[in-house]
This record gives structure tokens, C-alpha cells and sequence, in this order.
């Protein structure tokens, strides 16, 4: 290329120039940025499920007692019995489960809502074990563990008693309040041996559930193989229509919703603009070439060869090229900062914070989950865009300067 002849080219079309360069580089900036974020929705995502190590929690469709007395099943929920859960726990996805049963209890004292929890389980009994702020980890026989929030409520401690209609159970430990982020929000953790025998001789829930005599559960955790690329609330629906699955898919479209470059409407915003940016190129490199016929008919007279003029052309959108997608890194880069100090919200769904509607202080809890979004620019994307980009912005280059042939020395010659 020679340079020189190239900077006189750009200095009589600086203002198309800097349109290309500029065009190119906001272009590519925004789908840098919206590529960076999509490949951190999953991250996003799964922050509510962090606090208990899984990926998806599977629940069963229930139904409402007539009275609230004694163990009540929250309305979400109906039994998951055993044949059922081996059958969840061993699909392909599968890499660890745990299961828990959860439920409801009203008594003549005050409210109270218990998870029975498998004690030589992986997942929530080591949740518990790492947050007991007081006492100690001890589920065998009538001990149970209460929060925080729940102790101070109720003027409980470690050594005291806690009553659930007849039965009396003793406080072994305390353990920090919200320690599952609203996932499964209870407030007394027992043994789940313990829970089934409360749950099994509940008169409202042996009206609605006639195989209360099995053993069931009715919350399952799942923790998916990392390598699993599949639909996991699809494969598990398959089994059955009633289950109710919550998984990184259930707040993915919430994200995308706060996130416009990544929503439907953005991603098409995207597309048309990337259309529209393609078409603008190559009209510009066609008003370029039609500017500059009369030097490549000179050029042409002096010998120059076609290949040597496609050779010069395609140096110089090269360099243009090269020029705007420095600009455009630069650009994706700030806005990956900005982005990075940005905000969004996930609300837990009522079905896994379950909390009675009709009492209104047991219910006003904090399901919106709220984090900066964990982007950061990722250079070996940028540089797979950046060669995508080239090699693009090349072909359509290589196409357009076929015209070159069609310019005669002779159609300048008086």
C-alpha cells in the first residue's frame, strides 16, 4: 500500500471516514458488551441458589386445606414420595440431591414453619452446620436448631424448649436468620424422621393426601453436573406436569427484561442495525471507488495492474478496519466498567418463599435478591469479534472491488 496516496484519499473523504470508523466501532462495542453479558446471565442467574449450593429446587403441586390447624403443607407444595424422588435423583443431569420436607404449623402460641432435614444429607445440612451462631449442630432425637431472627422474636435460646402442639423439642442450636437467602425460608430445622412423623399425623393434610402413611418429602435439591447442557425444568415437567421447578431458568428472563442489549427487543435492535451498518459499508466503499475513478484510471494508465489497485484498496479498508475496532474495544471496555457498577434484581418466587398470605408479618420478608452484574471484559471474546468483524468487513470489501474492473482508462481520455 503506499501510504502517502492513502492519506490524500482520506483527508478528501475525512467526514465519510470518520462516519465508517466511528459506525464500526459503537457497532461492535455494543455487541461485544451484549455477547460479554449473555455469557454471564447463567452467573447471574444462580446467585439465589448459591446460599444452599444447587442449581434447581423441585417442588410438587398442592392443595389448600380447609382449616390452618396443626401441620399444613404451604399451598405450593404436595408430597413427593420416594419412587418419585429416586427417580429426579437419578437423571443424567444429577451430580448431588438432597431432599427436605417443609411445612407449616399452627398452634395456640404463635406461628412457626419447619424444614425436616436429612441429617447425613450433603447440601442443607452442611448450610446449616456452617451458619450455627450459638449452641451446636445437633438434630438426633427432639433437638432442633431455630434462627437468629426467630429466637429474638420469641425470647428463645439455646437449652430452652420449643413446643408444636403436644410435642416438645429443645433448642440445640441458633443459627444466622435468612442463611438460604429466602429459599426455603423456615425458622425451625429438625431431623427429618421427626418432620414426617409431625407431617403424617396431620388430620388436614391426611384429608387432601391419602398415601400419608408413605414416606415422602416435598422439597427436592438438585445440583447439576457442570458439563450439562440440556433443558432441566423441560426434562423434569416430562416426568410429570405437577412438579414446580425453579432453576437459573426461572429468573433468566427477569434479567434479560432489566438488561435491554440482551432482551428480545435488543438482540433484534441489534440485528437491524448490524443490516443496516453492513449496507452503509458497502455504500460508502461504492461512493469511495466512484470518487476516485478518474485516479484509477490514471493509476491504471501508469501501469498499475487490477490486482495491484485491489491490493491498495483493500490495505487501506484494512487499516480503516484495524482503526475502528481499536476505537471500538476501547469504547466496550468502558462500557463493560460502567456496566460492571450496574444493578439488578430477582425476586423469589411466592412457591419457594412460602409464607402465609393472611398473616401479614410472617409474610414481609425480603424476596428480591439484588447484585452488581458480575461482567468483565473477556479478551479472548473480543479478539474472536475482532476477527469475525475483519474477515466480514474483508469479503464484503473483496466483493465491491470487483468494480474496479469496470473502470476504463479510455473513459477519461478527451
Amino acid at each position: 500500500m503506499i501510504l502517502n496516496y492513502f492519506i490524500s484519499s482520506v483527508k478528501k473523504n475525512i467526514g465519510k471516514t470518520i462516519l465508517l470508523v466511528c459506525s464500526i466501532a459503537i457497532y461492535f462495542s455494543l455487541l461485544l458488551v451484549t455477547l460479554t453479558i449473555s455469557q454471564n446471565l447463567e452467573q447471574i442467574a444462580s446467585l439465589p441458589f448459591k446460599a444452599i449450593g444447587v442449581d434447581t429446587v423441585v417442588q410438587k403441586t398442592g392443595k389448600i386445606p380447609d382449616q390452618m390447624v396443626g401441620a399444613i403443607y404451604p399451598h405450593s407444595n404436595g408430597p413427593i414420595y420416594q419412587n418419585e424422588v429416586d427417580r429426579l435423583t437419578k437423571l443424567d443431569f444429577v451430580q448431588e440431591s438432597d431432599t427436605g420436607l417443609y411445612f407449616w404449623y399452627f398452634d395456640n402460641d404463635y406461628f412457626k414453619d419447619v424444614f425436616g432435614v436429612q441429617t447425613k444429607g450433603n447440601l442443607f445440612a452442611n448450610v446449616l452446620k456452617a451458619n450455627v451462631s450459638e449452641g451446636s449442630f445437633t438434630l438426633d432425637g427432639n433437638n432442633v436448631l431455630i434462627t437468629k431472627g426467630f429466637a429474638q422474636k420469641n425470647s428463645l435460646r439455646v437449652g430452652g424448649a420449643i413446643a408444636l402442639g403436644k410435642n416438645e423439642y429443645q433448642i440445640a442450636g441458633i443459627v444466622n436468620t435468612n442463611l438460604t437467602g429466602n429459599i426455603i425460608p423456615a425458622d425451625i430445622y429438625m431431623n427429618y424422621p421427626s418432620a414426617l412423623k409431625i407431617a403424617q399425623n396431620s388430620e388436614e393434610m391426611k384429608k387432601l393426601f391419602p398415601d400419608q402413611d408413605k414416606n415422602f418429602v416435598n422439597v427436592v435439591l438438585l445440583k447439576t453436573k457442570p458439563q450439562w447442557k440440556g433443558d432441566i425444568p423441560k426434562t423434569i415437567t416430562g416426568i410429570s406436569k405437577d412438579y414446580l421447578v425453579f432453576s437459573e431458568k426461572t429468573f433468566s428472563q427477569t434479567l434479560t427484561d432489566q438488561i435491554k442489549l440482551v432482551s428480545s427487543f435488543g438482540q433484534t435492535a441489534l440485528i437491524i442495525l448490524g443490516v443496516v451498518l453492513t449496507i452503509a459499508y458497502g455504500l460508502i466503499i461504492v461512493f469511495i471507488m466512484k470518487t476516485r475513478e478518474k485516479e484509477i484510471a490514471i493509476l491504471r494508465m501508469l501501469g498499475w495492474k487490477i490486482s495491484d489497485l485491489r491490493k491498495q484498496f483493500l490495505a487501506e479498508n484494512f487499516v480503516l478496519t484495524i482503526s475502528a475496532l481499536i476505537f471500538g474495544n476501547l469504547l466496550a471496555l468502558v462500557e463493560v466498567m460502567i456496566l460492571s457498577h450496574q444493578k439488578v434484581s430477582m425476586e423469589i418466587p411466592w412457591e419457594l418463599s412460602a409464607k402465609p398470605h393472611f398473616l401479614p408479618m410472617e409474610n414481609n420478608i425480603n424476596r428480591v435478591i439484588s447484585s452488581t452484574i458480575p461482567v468483565t471484559y473477556n479478551w479472548y471474546l473480543a479478539l474472536l469479534c475482532s476477527a469475525g468483524f475483519i474477515t466480514i468487513l474483508f469479503i464484503i470489501s473483496s466483493i465491491l472491488f470487483q468494480r474496479i474492473k469496470t473502470i476504463k482508462p479510455s473513459q477519461f481520455l478527451k
